[in-house]
């Protein structure tokens, strides 16, 4: 008992400590599913990470700068959502590394709200909001490498779930909005039909990355 209080205590000091430290913030964590190690696991902790399965690869984040921006277009009412990853191909184990990164991805969704959210702190409106990718008001867009951004407009499936939004202060100072859902997408583009499935993702979206 005196140990498993002891345990207890060690990650309260740490978590303490993560958050009284600027940088710990923007890191990104990734923690391997359990179920598939080429994607990280479900989490609401800000981890800024993000993946799914992109037919026989994955599209996940990779470390990029900027792993995520969101910006709010006044004129339509409408909020975009980017996720900035890499393809990559599977690897069969944990203890495999990737055996090379195919090419850089972006995924964008721009989908219109009810409610003004302007700022980051305002993101907890998505707080267990659904939307139906097929919608013809949501616009979905790929890049690939250098190619030039792609509208996608034949979207056979799709849905981006917001599950749980979280606002984040520290010292009762804004840090940044924990943006945590699921997704997942069925279209064609120039006759292929791609997929992503079993997405994820668990963002901090702090003041710099909303614009």
């Amino acid at each position: 008992m005196k140990k498993q209080l002891a345990i207890i205590c060690m990650a309260a000091i740490s978590i303490i400590t993560a958050c009284d430290t600027d940088d710990s913030i923007d890191r990104s964590i990734w923690i391997n599913d359990s179920e598939d190690y080429n994607l990280p696991e479900y989490s609401e902790w800000g981890y800024n990470t993000f993946g799914a399965k992109m037919g026989r690869n994955y599209f996940v984040s990779c470390w990029h700068e900027n792993p995520c921006i969101m910006e709010w277009h006044d004129s339509d009412k409408t909020l975009e959502l980017t996720m900035n990853g890499c393809q990559k191909y599977k690897k069969n184990s944990s203890y495999d590394s990737y055996a090379a990164t195919k090419e850089d991805v972006s995924l964008t969704i721009i989908f219109p709200c009810d409610s003004v959210i302007n700022n980051c702190k305002k993101l907890y409106l998505l707080n267990g909001k659904n939307f139906d990718l097929t919608d013809p008001d949501i616009k979905v867009l790929v890049k690939r490498g250098d190619n030039l951004q792609e509208a996608i407009t034949d979207i056979r499936s799709g849905e981006l779930h917001f599950k749980r939004v979280q606002i984040l202060y520290v010292n009762d100072r804004f840090e940044e909005a924990i943006v945590s859902g699921t997704f997942d997408i069925r279209y064609v583009s120039n006759g292929e039909k791609t997929w992503l499935s079993d997405g994820r993702f668990d963002l901090g979206v702090t003041p710099d990355l909303f614009w």
